[in-house]
């Protein structure tokens, strides 16, 4: 593009100065003052917030001082909360916003004459832009010049036909070009672009929420729904027994604030976030919170073999001259120079860049590679002729050879022992009024054949590795290649892989295949060979209708649609811009090695969430209980709102919190959902029965008015000790976790022993509402903890084992 200089610097300092420069969406997170807000006026704290109206309009009416002790107590552990909930959503933010500065999406601008490669916030108004195949084009603007820029606009309009970009014609943000290059001159930046809000919904949303975080979301509803019918259950019961007082308000204000389990959903957001964190030092960038859960449940890993298996790094191994009055050199000596004048420089014309260029030899035209034709021409002029070339895949272009060459080539394959390599045909077009170009195909050209091309890739040393350890855990591997199975094959050899003949299958035998023979072959095969783009994303499709959990890895334009398609999308680091927009993950310095590091820390990050969700959980179905228990059996309800808050603190908040910030366990969690509930309802059950029965022994032994209900308390908070530590029992640190469990009745011990001797005692007394117990009382709970320690493990194996029988 030598004509077409772009901006100088001094006008691209004007256009900043002027404020004409772009402004990229923000990352996904939330900025700090959304973070403060959103904490302070979620719809827990407005619920929070009506609690306590309802209790101040019942004291103003009243008088007890409970009743304000309670507003008191409730709005303390409020603004506890809230102040701990938005340091934690803090620190997942600059999490967040590090993982975000790990993707640099940059272009290539025009600047004095030269190509430089600036952010997309240096863009500025009137820049011109160069476009190659894979870039993602981020602003609007109009073609200065095309090389038959053919340009995808299928993220805008879902018309998946490519379109030729001739120049004057419009480029809009969130396309990309398919084949081709070009360059073009950006009229329109950021939300002023046409597409602005299509392209960050085609880059995807990095907060969207998971499939596991709805179905948290949907039990806290579930939760809140029983919150309410359980308040209008209480209160119409205790009407009609003519039992409506301040211990009624009470217990409903409790019933309330215990059903909302509000720290749940914060902590499972916070665990995603710190999680994609650890998952970026470990060499990946996470996307989209969707990702992690497609982690536990990948099944078969679809690939291409370049970039995955090899390291994209091409070599020519052979050059094989077809022509008998053509040598070696002379045939390197063609490919030098086809190799040098060729716009796109993709791994294949790079490796022929190793041969000297002809500098007599300059370019008229040509049609760059693309992934649907599989091959390129390009028109030079030497001593005044025009001669057009054309290198391709072999096996392709041997059939528009002419007659002798068609029959010669695949000889030569054959008696030079090519077949392990990558072959590609480069001839001479003899008919190039016959090109036309199509997404398809180049035309019904004729070729004479000049020379066969044998290139390889180098292996990845530790590919072997990554695919057997990917076997131990289940999980199947595909190659999905445009090359040929023979080559494919040989690679696969190198590596270690050893691959059935029988389990290999061609894009050509492939389409003839439909319905259940199609999903049948590609269910059993292993290797794919002489695909093309739409037959990846047909192949992944297939996968998918069968119930198989699939992810793609790719690194090429000719990787996207199905990358797209797959329920993970993984990306090359050094891929196609259009690659990584799509993708879930992008795999940093192009390592597919650390696939598996990856995946072992996103089971993790599933593992928390569900342990963490137990203890929630497990208070939440408490309260049910509790509340059915009292209005339908007229049970003791023992909670009230100050003294729900020091059993969140022993039985959920500082277990939680060790749990989320310190699990290492990896092991995938069958049935989540269900095992998740069945698990709470049972533990809940046990705690509550156990509780009333410690209760009910103190009254019997004449423990007076207050002790009672502190004696089910007790049994209940150490109860959910024995809980915690059940949940915990398969972690690999169950040790230290069992340590810490003591370490909680340690404290909750003195906590409700002491006797009230000075003011901090006093102050425990009034805020939590605890009458010390002494050491009758202790004899109970320790007797009655006893059984219901036994009854829990008992039933919770039960459980475990009918969910396992019935699995």
């Amino acid at each position: 593009m030598p004509s077409i200089t772009g901006l100088t610097s001094k006008e691209v300092a004007a256009k900043v100065a002027a404020g004409q420069y772009n402004r990229p969406p923000e990352p996904g997170t939330k900025s700090l003052r959304a973070i403060i807000a959103g904490n302070l006026f979620c719809v827990f704290n407005i619920i929070i917030g009506c609690i306590i109206l309802f209790l101040l309009s019942f004291y103003i009416g009243t008088h007890d001082k409970r009743l304000l002790l309670d507003c008191v107590g409730v709005f303390t552990v409020a603004f506890c909360n809230t102040i701990i909930a938005t340091a934690q959503e803090i620190r997942a933010k600059r999490a967040m916003d590090k993982v975000n500065m790990l993707i640099v999406r940059e272009v290539t601008a025009l600047r004095d004459g030269e190509p430089v490669r600036i952010p997309h916030g240096q863009i500025v108004l009137g820049d011109v832009l160069v476009v190659q195949r894979g870039d993602q084009a981020v602003v609007d603007g109009s073609v200065l010049e095309s090389n038959h820029m053919e340009i995808d606009e299928s993220l805008l309009t879902g018309e998946s036909e490519p379109i030729e970009k001739k120049e004057g014609d419009s480029v809009l943000s969130g396309s990309f070009c398919l084949s081709g290059n070009g360059c073009y001159v950006v009229e329109r930046l950021s939300d002023a672009s046409y597409a602005s809000g299509i392209t960050r919904t085609a880059q995807r949303l990095k907060t969207e929420v998971s499939p596991l975080q709805k179905q948290i979301n949907r039990i806290v509803e579930l939760l809140f729904g029983a919150a309410v019918c359980l308040v209008i259950l209480q209160g119409s019961l205790s009407i009609l027994r003519h039992q409506l007082d301040v211990n009624l308000v009470r217990v409903l204000a409790t019933v309330m604030i215990g059903l909302v389990p509000q720290g749940l959903v914060l902590t499972s957001s916070v665990i995603f976030a710190i999680g994609i964190y650890r998952i970026s030092r470990v060499g990946a960038v996470v996307q989209t919170f969707n990702a992690i859960e497609s982690f536990a449940g990948v099944r078969v890993i679809c690939m291409d073999k370049t970039g995955t298996l090899t390291q994209n790094k091409m070599s020519v191994r052979k050059v094989t001259p077809l022509d008998a009055g053509l040598t070696p050199g002379a045939a390197e000596a063609l490919l030098g120079a086809y190799a040098h004048l060729s716009s796109e420089k993709n791994a294949t014309i790079r490796a022929l860049e190793a041969f000297p260029a002809d500098g007599q030899t300059t370019r008229v035209s040509e049609f760059p590679f693309s992934s649907q034709r599989k091959m390129s021409t390009l028109t030079v002029a030497r001593d005044g002729k025009e001669t057009t070339y054309v290198l391709g895949a072999f096996e392709l272009l041997v059939e528009q050879c002419h007659s002798s060459g068609a029959t010669v080539a695949p000889d030569v394959v054959a008696t030079e022992g090519l077949e392990v390599y990558r072959n590609l045909l480069f001839g001479e077009v003899i008919d190039p009024d016959k090109i036309e170009p199509r997404p398809d195909s180049l035309g019904s050209f004729r070729i004479r054949p000049i020379c066969i091309v044998s290139i390889s890739d180098l292996v990845r040393p530790d590919a072997r590795e990554v695919i057997q350890q990917f076997a131990r855990d289940g999980i199947n591997f595909k190659i999905l290649s445009g090359d040929s199975a023979t080559s494919i094959l040989a690679t696969c050899r190198d590596i270690g892989w050893t691959v059935d003949p029988a389990d290999v299958v061609t894009g050509a035998e492939l389409d003839a295949l439909e319905g259940e023979q199609f999903e049948a072959a590609v269910e059993k095969s292993v290797v794919f060979a002489r695909l093309r783009p739409e037959q990846k994303v047909k192949i992944v499709k297939a996968l998918r209708a069968r119930k198989i959990h699939t992810a793609m890895i790719g690194d090429g334009v000719n990787d996207v649609p199905a990358i797209k398609e797959a329920d993970l999308g993984i990306a090359m680091d050094e891929g196609a811009a259009i690659s990584k927009e799509v993708a879930d993950i992008i795999l940093r310095m192009n390592k597919f090695t650390l696939l598996p590091a990856v995946f072992e820390e996103g089971k993790k990050i599933i593992n928390t969430v569900g342990t963490v969700a137990r203890l929630f959980l497990t208070k939440n179905f408490m309260v049910i209980y509790l509340t059915l228990a009292s209005a339908l059996l007229m049970w003791e309800f023992p909670l009230t709102p100050r003294r729900l808050a020091l059993f969140n603190i022993f039985a959920i908040g500082m277990p939680a919190m060790l749990i989320a910030f310190t699990n290492v366990s990896t092991e995938r969690q069958k049935r989540l959902v269900l095992n998740l509930v069945t698990f709470v309802a049972v533990s809940a059950l046990v705690m509550v029965s156990f509780g009333q029965i410690g209760f009910s022994l103190a009254q019997s032994r004449g423990l007076g008015k207050e002790l009672p209900s502190m004696v089910m308390l007790a049994v209940m908070v150490v109860t959910s000790v024995a809980n915690f530590l059940l949940i915990i029992s398969r972690q690999k640190n169950r040790g230290a976790y069992a340590l810490f469990g003591g370490f909680l009745l340690l404290l909750f011990v003195p906590m409700v022993t002491l006797p009230t001797t000075n003011g901090l005692l006093r102050l425990r007394d009034k805020f939590y509402e605890v009458s010390p117990l002494n050491w009758d009382a202790w004899r109970i709970v320790l007797m009655v903890c006893a059984g219901s320690w036994v009854v829990l493990f008992i039933a919770q194996k039960l459980r475990t084992a009918l969910a396992n029988r019935g699995a």
